[in-house]
Order: structure tokens, then C-alpha cells, then sequence
């Protein structure tokens, strides 16, 4: 069982094969040596949550790789949540304490701006390189 476990690793597998009807894998490790198995099949099964002392299996949909492969690539920390107590099952990753506006949209404000700038410049020898231009006097 793990709560809120911050995640310290994690693997990634994509495969194709005749022997699971799933294609990727996420393997995460906790600091406390907690280790999660996570499949993504078309359809999970019933018991899609299994919990046996620091390991923990979960079966989710397939369309829910991406999201956690993004949340694991782009945030630090995160933490993982796996129990399975007297039938209640809670599989969750969350990320820490974070500031409004932190992620993708951030970079993208910024490549518009740089883009915009360059568009308003035409006349700059170098749009990577910008500098004052000289200042000009009449004789």
C-alpha cells in the first residue's frame, strides 16, 4: 500500500505482442521502495486494482497512458496513491503544490511573442540576434 508516496522513478514500455492485450507499461518506484505496475488494456479488468505489500498492479483504460506519461515527463513531484482496503480501491497520481499558469501554455506565450517581435523587425539582418539599432544623425 502506498500514500501519497512521492514517485523518485519510472519506466516506460510500448510493445506489441500475442500474450497481453495491452501495448504500454508504466513502472514507477517510490521512496520508500514501492513499486507499481500500471497496464493500459482496451478494457480493464474487474479486478483492476491489486495491492500486495510494495507492490501494487493497476489496470487502466488505454486512453489514459498519455495523461499519466505527461504528468510523469512535466511535473515534479508526484506522488502515488495505491490501496485496496476492505473494498475500496484508490489508484491516484497527483503532483505537488503548484503556482497558477506553470506548464506548456508558459512556453508557448513565449514562442508567440518571440514570433510576433520577429514579424514587427522584418529589417533585422539576424531575427535571432536582436539588437538596437544604430542611432542616426542628420549632418
Amino acid at each position: 500500500m502506498a500514500i501519497q508516496e512521492r514517485v523518485t522513478d519510472y519506466a516506460i514500455s510500448q510493445f506489441n505482442n500475442d500474450v497481453v492485450d495491452y501495448n504500454q507499461v508504466v513502472r514507477l518506484t517510490t521512496e520508500t521502495g514501492h513499486q507499481a505496475f500500471i497496464a493500459f488494456p482496451e478494457q480493464p479488468p474487474a479486478q483492476w486494482l491489486t495491492v500486495s505489500g510494495p507492490n501494487s498492479t493497476a489496470y487502466l483504460e488505454q486512453g489514459e497512458f498519455d495523461r499519466i506519461h505527461h504528468l510523469l515527463q512535466t511535473e515534479s513531484p508526484v506522488f502515488l496513491t495505491s490501496i485496496n482496503l476492505f473494498g475500496i480501491r484508490a489508484f491516484n497520481l497527483s503532483t505537488g503544490v503548484e503556482l497558477p499558469g506553470e506548464g506548456t501554455a508558459d512556453d508557448d506565450a513565449l514562442v508567440q511573442f518571440m514570433a510576433e517581435l520577429r514579424r514587427r523587425l522584418p529589417d533585422q539582418p539576424n531575427s535571432d540576434s536582436i539588437t538596437s539599432a544604430p542611432s542616426r544623425t542628420t549632418p
